[in-house]
């Protein structure tokens, strides 16, 4: 068993090596050609995962995701795939690179959330009355 577990291991860690967009060439900044709601915060999603990847805000505060990797995105609720933590807490469909897309959290907690395309990228926005 610990054999197989490092052979699983091992071909997850080429796959990702393979599949990883190459760190040495950096991507151009994608500029969003939607609106950025005024006063939301904004989160960014890059080669580096999000960024902030914590955050705290207030119930009706609007939090906005945006992709500057040239990468399609969806950021979502966990658990991963399901996003049944907080369902309302996803776009549906992946984002373009371009676009951005805003949620208005209302209800109070920790909410951790994931790139549905890529979901080694998390974070956790929490959220307080």
């Amino acid at each position: 068993l610990v054999l197989l577990a490092l052979v699983v291991a091992g071909a997850v860690f080429l796959l990702y090596q393979f599949f990883s967009p190459d760190t040495n060439v950096p991507a151009p900044e994608a500029k969003p050609t939607a609106e950025i709601p005024e006063g939301a915060v904004v989160i960014t999603l890059s080669k580096d995962g999000f960024s902030p990847d914590q955050l705290s805000v207030k119930a009706g505060d609007t939090v906005t995701f945006r992709s500057i990797g040239g990468e399609l995105f969806w950021p979502a609720s966990n658990l991963h795939p399901s996003h049944l933590v907080y369902p309302e807490f996803d776009p549906q469909k992946p984002i373009q690179p371009n676009d951005v897309w805003s949620f208005t959290f209302t209800k109070a907690g920790e909410w951790k959330y994931h790139d549905h395309l890529a979901p080694y990228f998390t974070g956790v926005i929490t959220v307080t009355e």
